[in-house]
């Protein structure tokens, strides 16, 4: 099956000097899964964040002939319950000036863990472009987010039986390298899931650095997912600048 929102870029590697970045509508998938604590728990309601974050990696290419940003925000919350994080992104150019930006609340994140967030700036699917050439990619913690960070229950649902290979799918980039993905999502909140789901892939290398991804909706999951019951993901073409070893794929609920 084909995934609702694909990561298209053309790699223009402008090796900006920037960290070394989201949902695309040129790669095929069906799911993507996430990360997630002790099956059946019960509902937690997330708390204002005292979590630091940091961006980790970035990349400039293009989506369908536009300029198109990735990224990755590293959540790291040291408090011993969940968290609700929104983020300010912003793409600055030679001159600090902004050329683009979003606000994003991410998934609630479990207490002391981390939490790598794929996201990106400009080109399609999201009808924004971005009106100058980013060489600094800034994110910070987005206080008060929609009048909700802090307050958003947004929980991260359980994955296994993850497998990463080498694919031959056209990611539809000049990327050197296509993977494929399967996953097995369990839903181990304390209340049925309907309203669909956000998921992502990031992808390392040996040495732990981020090497791509892509993030986007689901049409694997089903309408309905009753609490303990869990269905398989499938998602081929995801793109990688460099060689990767692991897989780390997450899914929640929003």
């Amino acid at each position: 099956m084909k995934r609702a929102s694909v990561l298209a870029f053309t790699l223009l590697l402008v090796a900006l000097g920037l960290c070394g970045c989201s949902d695309n509508a040129n790669h095929k998938a069906s799911g993507k899964s996430g990360a997630s604590t002790t099956s059946s728990r019960p509902s937690q309601a997330p708390k204002a964040a005292h979590a630091t974050v940091r961006l980790v990696w970035s990349h400039v290419g293009k989506s369908f002939g536009d300029a198109q940003v990735w990224y990755v925000a590293r959540v790291d919350n040291r408090a011993p319950t969940l968290a609700s994080v929104a983020l300010n992104v912003r793409a600055l150019d030679a001159s600090r000036a902004i050329v683009g930006s979003s606000q994003v609340t991410l998934p609630n994140v479990p207490g002391q863990s981390n939490f790598d967030y794929f996201g990106y700036l400009g080109g399609p699917p999201s009808d924004t472009n971005l009106t100058g050439t980013p060489v600094k990619i800034d994110v910070s913690e987005a206080h008060n987010a929609f009048g909700q960070a802090g307050a958003v229950e947004m929980p991260m649902l359980r994955t296994s039986e993850i497998t990463l290979a080498l694919g031959s799918e056209d990611t539809n980039t000049n990327a050197p390298y296509s993977y494929d993905l399967t996953a097995k999502v369990t839903n181990d909140i304390s209340r049925e899931v309907d309203g669909g789901v956000t998921q992502q892939v990031v992808l390392y290398d040996s040495a732990g650095h981020v090497v791509g991804g892509d993030t986007g909706t689901s049409d694997n999951a089903p309408d309905s997912l009753p609490t303990g019951m869990s269905y398989r993901e499938q998602w081929t073409g995801i793109p990688a600048l460099h060689h990767a070893v692991r897989a780390v794929y997450s899914v929640w609920v929003g």
